[in-house]
């Protein structure tokens, strides 16, 4: 669901650009025109710029510039050169015309020299705007979930369950249970619960007004507090992001699991009160369980569980396998999973990559080693702790 959420995410990042949201209707005064006029319908329209005509938008009417001149002046002799950094491109994503706009408060649109329209903070009413940002709430809030799944070693599902079922938190919900989790918290940036708070309290209100068909101007007085309102949705989207790319905090919570008899948890493979290996080693344990911490619901994850057992028969009949439980020390995160000695770990690890896994266990007399689906060693700890 997480990796659809992205493209998702990602594909309103690219196919919704500036030209989709700008203002096409361009009004703009002939070079003749005195400056009372102008000023006037300037300030009906509430216009703080306007381009002049006939100039494909290189020259530009400001109305403060208009302030003072006398009202018979030709509106050209006031014109001015349109800056370089006021210009933007149509085909900019729009996470990038989002930038610009938190920069500047005016933009011209344009597709090589041809004018296609303007750009102001106003324009953030646009429904597309709208569609943007809640794709992008939709994606932060299903990255939250993933993190704090692995974070708090307790399974919760990418996406939201009813009122009622577990892990059927709100939005707010799920905000408020990642706020005192230090370590997750602290790795999203936010060294305080304050700060945390003051980056966030707006999310679950800006949700429901998007879902609700109104914009972003609705929740501010005016536009500039929208602009910041996004560019803090963006740096907190980046840094879920990254923290999801990076999945350090992943390969500890690989190496902080038990491995214990599915049947008898009193059999321990590996961690407190570990014994011999009933297996020869080295042993390799898979799961088909919660790909990629994907929490699944639990018939799914039964029936994957006994699909990589036929899988494990078919591919490798001599080999010897166990049922085995590997469980988090510090939450209920558990998977049922396959102990299996006498398959060659390139073969494991292809294995472990054709169930969406992201690494397996290698367990020696001595050793758990964590090792990703790509062969990288992640950890190496002691296998009797």
């Amino acid at each position: 669901m997480l990796e659809r959420s992205a493209e998702i995410d990602d594909l309103a990042g690219r196919i919704f650009l500036a030209e989709h949201f700008c203002s096409r209707t361009i009004q703009a005064p002939e070079p003749g025109e005195p400056v009372g006029e102008v000023r006037i319908w300037m300030e009906l329209n509430d216009f703080d710029q306007a381009p002049l005509a006939h100039t494909a938008g290189t020259q530009v009417v400001l109305r403060s510039a208009l302030q003072g001149v006398s009202p018979d002046r030709c509106v050209a002799e006031v014109a001015m050169a349109t800056p370089e950094w006021h210009w933007l491109e149509g085909t900019a994503p729009m996470h990038q015309a989002l930038a610009a706009l938190a920069q500047r408060q005016w933009l011209l649109v344009h597709s090589g020299s041809t004018l296609v329209g303007i750009l102001t903070r106003h324009d953030l009413a646009s429904p597309v705007v709208s569609a943007y940002l809640l794709a992008r709430l939709l994606g932060l809030e299903q990255g939250l979930r993933r993190l704090y799944g692995s974070f708090s070693h307790q399974p919760l599902s990418d996406a939201p369950g009813l009122p009622g079922e577990p892990g059927g938190w709100s939005l707010a919900t799920l905000l408020n249970h990642v706020a005192p989790l230090t370590t997750l918290r602290e790795a999203l940036g936010f060294e305080s619960r304050k700060s945390f708070d003051r980056a966030t309290g707006g999310l679950v209100t800006l949700r429901n007004h998007l879902a609700h068909g109104r914009s972003i101007l609705t929740l501010s007085s005016h536009p500039a507090e929208a602009v910041e309102r996004i560019d803090g949705l963006e740096q907190l989207m980046g840094r879920v992001r990254r923290l999801l790319d990076d999945r350090e905090h992943v390969w500890d919570a690989f190496s902080a699991t038990e491995i214990v008899g599915l049947d008898d948890p009193g059999q321990a493979w590996a961690g407190i009160g570990a014994a011999a290996l009933p297996l020869p080693a080295p042993v390799h344990v898979i799961t088909a369980q919660n790909p990629h911490e994907r929490v699944l619901e639990a018939d799914v994850n039964r029936e994957r569980h006994r699909l990589l057992h036929r899988y494990l028969q078919m591919r490798a009949p001599d080999a010897q396998s166990i049922e085995v439980l590997g469980r988090s020390c510090s939450g209920p995160w558990a998977e049922a999973s396959w102990a299996i000695s006498g398959l060659q770990l390139a073969e494991a690890l292809v294995i472990a990559q054709r169930f969406e896994q992201r690494a397996i266990f290698e367990l020696t007399e001595a050793d758990v080693l964590v090792i990703g689906v790509d062969g990288t060693e992640r950890r190496r700890i002691a296998r009797r702790r």
